[in-house]
Formats: structure tokens, C-alpha cells, sequence
């Protein structure tokens, strides 16, 4: 990829993955982000893997669909998951230029890919394995599950029979409001993969969020959720002293568990990733970086039916009060001219055309670039 043929090949194909997933053809951006992960799954130079989960479980396409037999199938893009997680063909490779240090760890070790393989066990109906996926995700990485109910608009401060959020949040939060990273990672290379893995987890909750918005997705994160704060505590009897099991178990409470983020080192790969290539948006100038005089586009995006056709070359098109003024005298009235000259800042100079303001708005984009144009607010070159 570092190469200037391939590097244009491969910003290629991950423009269309990404126009694809922006258009709303997931299954054509899921097939270019394969191909574009198979040229090259060693590296990952475009960082495919991490919106390839997304293109997958945004599809929801099956094979029986798709062969016109049956309504209802397993579904192809979460089943691609599944298969590609456990035949652990692809892994997470980097290199410290520092250390000169090689680090690499399983697919799993991705936020994404983590809560994507858990859901997709779970479309698949594999609800045991589904159930599993999913607390090791979130004792993986705890800071997600806080990040995605805010995403989602989860009220966490209502209770009921069904979900008791306040009980059970405190336990993720810790590892969001961790402002003590010294205590967390003591070393320089504990940090850094921290920094990349919220990097990653961002990028992931900003893309995934709508895919976990559900009421029985959400249910399910809160059974998960709590089965990993509560877990399986060993229960402490005494024989000889069975009445008074009650009072020893609530006198000797054990301290609210705290669950911390573990990321591996190797995710340093996509730590220079940009978020804005995973969003559903392109980025755009904004208005105040266009070099073009408010002064020659504001009348033309002024909607006023009785004014005509801006002149172009002395010649009167349309109707209108100017165009009276023209035929009666004979052209271009003097002091109209003047003013525009004074306004371009091009006053005394008779060799400048001026710019028609009802020209396309990409014609006056380009005259406005030639070097004897002059922009207000803008110096002319010397």
C-alpha cells in the first residue's frame, strides 16, 4: 500500500466501501471491505476491520432470502462473523518502532469485534454462546456499555422489575471516569494502549449504536451486565452457627466491584485512525473557507421576480426596471457600473470584465481563482 500504485488502489475501494455503506448498500460495502481486507489482512493498511462488523450485521441478508425458498434464515453477514472469529485466521499484528517489540493478539481483543461476534451469536440464536460473548466483552472492555446507553438515550435512572440500571452502571463507570490512569497503567506502554483502545471504542460507539438500540438488545445487555457485576459469589456458611447467617452476610458486605478496561498493545495499529472515515458523512468546506465575494453570489441566490437577467456583455436579457434603463440608455448605466467596479475593487481598471452573478455557481468558483480576480477581503497576490 505505501507504494504510489497501490496506495491510489486501495483509497479506492475504501472510498466505495464507504459511499456503499452511505447509500445504504451494506451488502456491497461488506463484499469491497472483504475483498479490500484480503489484499492485505496482515496489516490492515485502510483499517477495515474496524467498520467491516458494521457493514455485516447492518446487512441482514440470508441465504435462503436471497434463493427466493424461505422468509426466514441465518443470516449471512452475522454468520461471516462468527466463521471468521473462530477460525482465528486474522490477528491483530504491530510493531514498536521504539522497542522494536512485536505485539499481536486474536480478533476478539477489538471492542468492535467483540460485542459484533456476541451479536451475532445472538441473531444466530445461539443464545448460551450469545450470553458468554457478551459478559467476556464487557469485562473486557466495561467502558463501552455506559457509552452506548447514552448513545441509544437509555433512561439509567429509572427502575423497574425488568432493568434496575442505577445498581448496575456504578460498576462500568468506574472505568469511565478512571481520571487516575497512573493507578491503571503504571507503564508507558500500558498508556498508550489504553489511548488507542478509547480511540477505538469511540469510533465504535459512534458507528455500532443504533445496531444495540433495540428493547430486547438492551434487555439483554442489562441480564449480561448484571450476571458480571453479581457473578457467581462463593456463599460463606458457618455450621455451627446457622441462625445468624442473615446478620453475617449483610455485616460483611463485599465492596462494589469496580471492573477496569484491558487493551492490548498491538491496537497502537489503528491508533492514528480517523474517525470521519467510519461516519455515515463526508466532511465539506465550510462557508467561511470558499474564496468567493458574498457580494457577485448573494444576488444571484436572491429569489426577486420581478428583476431580470443580469446583463453579460452590455446586452439586456429579461425584463425589468434595469432593462428599461438599458434600452433607453443605450447600455450599462454609468453609476451601476462604478458601483460594482467599487465594490470588486476594481475601479479605473476598464480592461476587467466583471463577473456575471447569474453564472453557474462552479463557473464563478473557477474565475474567481484566476490570478486577476479580486475577492473582497482577500489581498491580491504580488
Amino acid at each position: 500500500v505505501h507504494h504510489p500504485p497501490n496506495s491510489g488502489f486501495f483509497a479506492c475501494l475504501f472510498r466505495i466501501m464507504q459511499t456503499s455503506g452511505m447509500s445504504g448498500c451494506h451488502p456491497n460495502a461488506l463484499a469491497v471491505g472483504r475483498y479490500l481486507l484480503s489484499l492485505d489482512p496482515l496489516r490492515d493498511p485502510m483499517g477495515v476491520l474496524l467498520i467491516l462488523d458494521y457493514y455485516a450485521l447492518a446487512s441482514r441478508r440470508s441465504a435462503v432470502a436471497l434463493s427466493e425458498e424461505e422468509e426466514d434464515g441465518p443470516e449471512l453477514g452475522a454468520s461471516f462473523i462468527v466463521d471468521l472469529v473462530e477460525s482465528e485466521k486474522v490477528t491483530i499484528n504491530w510493531e514498536d518502532n521504539l522497542t522494536s517489540r512485536h505485539h499481536k493478539c486474536p480478533l476478539l481483543q477489538l471492542p468492535n469485534w467483540a460485542f459484533s461476534y456476541a451479536m451475532a451469536l445472538y441473531r444466530l440464536s445461539r443464545k448460551e454462546e450469545a450470553d458468554e460473548a457478551l459478559e467476556t466483552a464487557l469485562e473486557m472492555f466495561p467502558m463501552v456499555l455506559p457509552k452506548l446507553l447514552e448513545m441509544n438515550k437509555v433512561n439509567v435512572q429509572a427502575r423497574s422489575f425488568q432493568m434496575d440500571w442505577p445498581t448496575v452502571l456504578p460498576a462500568f463507570n468506574h472505568d469511565v471516569n478512571a481520571a487516575n490512569i497512573d493507578e491503571v497503567n503504571t507503564h508507558i506502554e500500558a498508556r498508550v494502549a489504553r489511548a488507542a483502545g478509547e480511540h477505538l471504542v469511540r469510533i465504535f460507539v459512534e458507528r455500532n449504536h443504533k445496531l444495540w438500540k433495540e428493547n430486547d438488545v438492551v434487555q439483554w445487555l442489562y441480564c449480561c451486565s448484571e450476571k458480571v457485576v453479581n457473578g457467581a459469589e462463593p456463599q460463606l456458611e458457618d455450621e455451627g452457627d446457622e441462625g445468624n447467617d442473615v446478620e453475617k452476610s449483610t455485616s460483611t458486605d463485599a465492596p462494589p466491584k469496580q471492573l477496569t478496561s484491558t487493551f492490548s498493545p498491538a491496537l497502537a495499529r489503528y491508533a492514528q485512525c480517523d474517525p470521519s472515515d467510519y461516519e455515515d458523512r463526508f466532511l465539506t468546506f465550510p462557508p467561511e473557507a470558499i474564496a468567493l465575494d458574498p457580494n457577485l453570489v448573494g444576488p444571484a441566490l436572491v429569489h426577486d421576480h420581478r428583476r431580470g437577467r443580469f446583463l453579460r456583455g452590455g446586452q439586456a436579457q429579461g425584463g425589468g426596471m434595469m432593462e428599461r434603463e438599458m434600452m433607453e440608455g443605450g447600455g450599462v448605466p454609468a453609476d451601476l457600473m462604478e458601483q460594482l467596479r467599487g465594490v470588486l475593487g476594481m475601479a479605473g481598471n476598464d480592461d476587467v470584465d466583471l463577473l456575471d452573478p447569474d453564472s453557474p455557481i462552479l463557473q464563478l468558483y473557477l474565475q474567481s481563482l484566476l490570478p486577476w480576480a479580486q475577492v473582497d477581503g482577500v489581498r491580491p497576490p504580488r
